[in-house]
């Protein structure tokens, strides 16, 4: 699908829209169009797996509600343990200005991203059981 997007950041405001895939249980890629005047480039992809029982996480319970069972085309894991989620972000500004804004704010930007993410969780799966 295709999706527009706005980012705003300090003084900034700029749309764009992005070729978004999803596949289901494992990953959500989306890559900015190559009209887009904001970026020469920009390729987001959040991948979902299984984590490790014994990884640090803020919960022993499971963050998401029970999803339905796997159909033959999908690789559910019903399992209640943690989710790791892995975030690839890469990106190259058109303008100067906002490639340097932000090189300085990146970790911040990006710790963003992640928080807006784990609300947006809480907010459709609820806390868990």
């Amino acid at each position: 699908m295709e999706a527009e997007l706005t980012v705003a950041f300090l003084a900034f405001k700029e749309s764009y829209v992005s070729q978004v895939t999803c596949r289901p249980f494992e990953s959500v890629e989306a890559v900015a169009s190559s009209s887009t005047p904001l970026f020469t480039s920009l390729s987001t992809t959040w991948r979902f797996q299984p984590a490790s029982p014994q990884s640090p996480h803020s919960s022993t319970r499971p963050l998401h509600r029970q999803l339905p069972q796997p159909t033959p085309t999908t690789q559910l894991d019903t399992t209640s343990g943690p989710t790791l989620l892995t975030l690839d972000l890469s990106y190259a500004f058109a303008n100067p200005v906002h490639a340097a804004v932000s090189g300085a704010f990146f970790g911040q930007v990006s710790k963003l991203m992640v928080k807006a993410f784990e609300e947006r969780c809480l907010a459709i799966y609820g806390p868990g059981y």
